[in-house]
């Protein structure tokens, strides 16, 4: 059974039968398998826990609506999305978790995506770049996110993987995938457009600096009768998932709409939270991109400079679209991949057991130093002069590896590279796998993170089953209650959205009637008298920065990203459920 396979390997004659495939597999497929699950759990684990924000609602709310009799939907956002969801919820219903689903899949499939680059990447190059993207907290937040980014990401990976094979192939199969490649991205996202500038950017420096991805040049020609096919694959899918299978012919409106969505992001107010996002949630991607930087310019490898192009551009497009948040994503494909290039560079030699001590060494090192730079950053925030003992430790860890390494390297130099590289991956793995999770499953609606700008509350849920109860008392129902709200909140008006007598009102009447009126925290006259009120937290949003600088800023800054402590709490919006006097009572 071969661990990593060579090239020839991987394109060698498949046995046939079953256990033929069985065969074929290699220690390599197995650890992509445990890579694809950690991905999926990172994406697909408690998917409904958050509530939806107001974008995700607007697009699950036209899912919903044209499902509903004598309803014409135009797509909020993307096409494909609406498309690919609005089938399962006829299977599944509703739920949040059934409205996420879609670009959670989609974002374990960019996970696999590197794997059909592995006679390029490497074995353990795509390994390695399979395990960056699976970790991402940015790309498995936006994963757990309804919409079309997720799907974007993946159409545009996809398409770069598909034209590679294709060049080096001729292969007709290839140009239809990239051409079902391009259909699902301008079906997708905005964020699509952005990758494919970036995409033709970095091709086209690349080109006029004399290089070439492919021995036989760039430009393979496809026949007629291949064009004409792929184009038929790619243009009957742009159609079925721009108008739902043909049933929703207004969707390819929507997607002309994208292109216009694309160029309002340009200009803008003046701020870089794209590229903050990034270095604040893809360290190890951040240190992967400068080492990366260096290697390539070094060895001039075509695909690595490549890569380097793709990141430029994707940087240049974030500046330039200062306030297009999504970007940021953009920025963890191309290095992504330079790290599996970087990786697979340096573990080109087999492994032996200096190697592996020496990673085992470096990974419980790192962990140490973790553990007791958090203890110490918590106890000199409390009192300084207690920090003594964990600093202490820190240095006596440092030295005593220092010199273990020292004797070690005499021995074998490679070993020791080898070995120090895959214990700060695998220290990066665990530091990105907590932030990703963190993000993730706890913090997407928390506005003090810099990815978020507003979120639902998690008593939205309550005041939900508070009117539920309500209803189920009044009416032996959980949706025939009379409600009524004065709120524009798309994330309110999913939840309410089953309660056939819903109203939505732009001001409160003198003489309500109402079961249930919800409105926001300061209308309190005419209801203070029929009514009796309950009040809930349904939105925050992002603090109010401070008119004068800390002097403690860098401090400050620490302590977010390490302990989630010190930053001011996020503005919080209320509404009110308002009960008739009489229907609590038990009155008619």
């Amino acid at each position: 059974m071969e661990i990593f396979p060579t090239p020839q390997a991987i394109h060698r004659q498949p046995v046939t039968g079953w256990f033929g495939w069985l065969s074929r597999l290699t220690v390599a497929d197995g650890l992509l398998g445990l890579v694809l699950l950690a991905a999926a759990l990172l994406r697909l684990a408690n998917l409904g826990h958050l509530p939806l924000s107001d974008a995700e609602a607007t697009q699950a709310l036209a899912v919903w609506q044209f499902w509903q009799p004598g309803t014409a939907v135009l797509p909020p956002g993307s096409p494909a999305y609406f498309s690919l969801t609005a089938w399962p919820t006829q299977l599944f219903g509703f739920g949040d978790n059934i409205m996420r689903v879609v670009p959670a899949l989609f974002g374990v499939g960019l996970v696999y995506l590197p794997w059909l680059l592995r006679h390029r990447l490497g074995t353990q190059g795509a390994l390695v770049t399979a395990v960056l993207l699976a970790i991402s907290p940015l790309n498995s937040t936006v994963a757990r996110t309804a919409g079309g980014d997720s799907l974007a990401l993946f159409a545009l990976l996809l398409l770069l993987v598909a034209f590679i094979r294709y060049q080096e192939t001729a292969a007709p199969r290839w140009l239809t995938t990239l051409l079902a490649a391009l259909a699902l991205g301008l079906t997708s996202s905005a964020l699509f457009y952005s990758g494919l500038v970036t995409l033709l950017l970095a091709w086209l420096v690349h080109s006029r600096l004399g290089l070439s991805l492919f021995v036989a040049g760039w430009h393979v020609k496809p026949t007629h009768t291949n064009w004409r096919q792929g184009t038929a694959v790619g243009g009957l899918i742009f159609l079925l998932l721009s108008t739902f299978f043909l049933l929703n012919l207004a969707g390819l409106g929507a997607a002309a709409r994208l292109v216009g969505e694309w160029f309002q992001q340009f200009g803008g107010a003046a701020t870089l939270d794209p590229l903050l996002a990034f270095v604040r949630y893809e360290p190890v991607l951040v240190i992967l991109v400068v080492i990366g930087l260096l290697w390539a310019i070094l060895r001039g490898e075509p695909l690595a400079l490549f890569t380097v192009y793709w990141f430029s551009g994707g940087l240049i497009l974030l500046l330039l679209q200062r306030s297009f948040m999504s970007n940021a994503l953009l920025l963890t494909l191309p290095t992504a991949l330079l790290g599996g290039l970087v990786a697979n560079a340096a573990w080109r030699r087999r492994w032996d057991w200096y190697s592996g001590l020496t990673a085992l060494a470096g990974l419980a090192t790192a962990l140490i130093l973790l553990v007791n730079s958090t203890r110490l950053g918590r106890t000199v925030q409390q009192n300084p002069q207690e920090g003594s003992t964990y600093l202490l430790v820190i240095l006596l860890t440092l030295l005593a590896v220092g010199v273990v390494l020292y004797f070690v390297a005499t021995e074998d130099s490679t070993a020791v590279a080898q070995g120090l590289l895959l214990s700060v991956l695998g220290f990066f793995v665990l530091y990105q796998w907590g932030t990703g999770w963190w993000l993730a499953q706890h913090a997407a609606n928390d506005p003090r993170e810099r990815w978020v700008s507003s979120g639902t509350d998690l008593t939205m849920r309550e005041l939900d089953e508070l009117v539920r109860t309500v209803s189920r008392q009044v009416a032996n129902s959980a949706t025939q209650l009379q409600v009524a709200t004065t709120l524009e909140m798309p994330a309110l008006t999913w939840y309410l959205r089953d309660y056939k007598q819903l109203e939505t009102l732009n001001a409160l009447p003198l003489v309500p009637t109402q079961q249930v009126i919800i409105t926001g925290d300061n209308a309190e006259s005419p209801l203070a008298a029929g009514y009796t009120g309950t009040d809930f937290v349904v939105r925050r949003s992002e603090p109010v920065t401070p008119t004068e600088r800390s002097a403690t800023a860098v401090y400050d800054t620490f302590r977010w990203w390490f302990f989630h402590d010190g930053v001011p709490a996020a503005p919080a919006e209320r509404a009110i459920v308002w009960v008739r006097a009489d229907v609590l009572s038990g009155q008619p």
